[in-house]
């Protein structure tokens, strides 16, 4: 065997490895204890594959395992549970609402139980404020194992891009949080986590779900996720409807995103995005939008859109959960992405 096929096989037993580790781990995140048997056949994996991975686990301590007897009489089998002093995850951000910065912030096990979560409002947010509240939470939970941070910005390879915060335009971020913290940190888009979580807490697998964010005095945003995959783009840009020709300057688009004059920006980006993306389920959020809005968005888009491919539309005024459920399993996936 020639060394390139020798190294490409090695990789690939390894890649199969690691997934099939997580099949497992996943099993074990509701917080309950199973057995090695009900593994196999939750996973389909043969029992020797789900011994050597338990057995893995146990040895570095991701997991505990403990014995258990049905009934009176019989064997007793080991029952294992994620060791939730293991590792925690850091789900961190900022923003900009009605003209007040913050950064928020929520730290959980592995199995989603909460162990921290604020929000810190200032008058102005720089890199070194989310590395000083990312040092406070180290120092709190020194078992933090990955991080996923929200922006409202271009999260464009690690660098953040037209940001409404624009202190921190063109700040390499992740490199300056993994090179300080050595854990991975994964950089997206808000909209794109809020419309992942909202696929994994409120749709079916097949669906298409559109969310369109119109806050007062910044940009909208909008974030679509397909059968489970967001769509970002060729460089993260996918979902910056600001930018779309509304006619006017964006300078004048942010001063008429106000509640007075905000509708027709709303209707016009919704009237573009329907024929573009087709969604089961358009989302209206953001500070700006009021329920009693959505009819007059429905007849709007309804005048160049044939009725039977209008989606459903639904007013969600809170997306904190959301949000959060999204940057939770983008976390979790940077901890498997990364391990050897």
């Amino acid at each position: 065997m020639r060394k390139r096929e020798r190294r490409r096989k090695v990789k690939n037993t390894a890649q199969i490895k690691k997934e099939n580790q997580r099949r497992i781990w996943e099993i074990l995140r509701d917080g309950l204890p199973h057995t090695k048997q009900e593994a196999t056949r939750i996973t389909g994996l043969s029992p020797a594959t789900c011994n050597t991975i338990f057995n893995e686990l146990e040895q570095e301590g991701q997991v505990r395992g403990e014995k258990r007897r049905s009934g009176e009489v019989g064997r007793a089998s080991v029952a294992y549970m994620l060791n939730q002093d293991y590792e925690s995850f850091l789900c961190i951000g900022f923003e900009l609402i009605q003209g007040r910065r913050s950064i928020f912030w929520r730290v959980l096990t592995a199995t989603g139980q909460v162990l921290d979560q604020g929000r810190d409002c200032r008058e102005r947010i720089a890199c070194r404020d989310i590395e000083d509240k990312i040092e406070e939470l180290k120092e709190k939970f020194p078992n933090l194992r990955a991080a996923a941070m929200g922006i409202p910005g271009v999260a464009d390879k690690g660098w953040i891009r037209h940001c409404d915060l624009p202190e921190f335009d063109n700040v390499p971020v992740v490199e300056i949080l993994e090179q300080t913290y050595h854990f991975p940190v994964h950089l997206e888009n808000d909209m794109h986590y809020k419309v992942y979580g909202y696929y994994l807490k409120e749709c079916s697998r097949e669906d298409t779900v559109t969310i369109l964010n119109y806050p007062s005095h910044v940009l909208p945003g909008m974030g679509t996720a397909v059968e489970g995959k967001v769509i970002k783009g060729w460089n993260q840009f996918a979902g910056m409807v600001g930018f779309l020709p509304y006619g006017v300057t964006r300078e004048e688009q942010i001063e008429k995103l106000v509640p007075e004059t905000y509708l027709p920006f709303l209707s016009k980006g919704a009237a573009s995005v329907i024929p573009l993306l087709n969604p089961r389920i358009l989302v209206f959020t953001g500070d700006l939008v009021k329920e009693e809005d959505i009819k007059k968005i429905w007849e709007y888009c309804a005048r160049t859109v044939p009725e039977a491919y209008l989606p459903e539309f639904v007013w969600a005024p809170d997306m904190k959960e959301y949000y959060f459920a999204g940057m939770f399993e983008r976390a979790i996936e940077e901890k498997w992405r990364t391990r050897q």
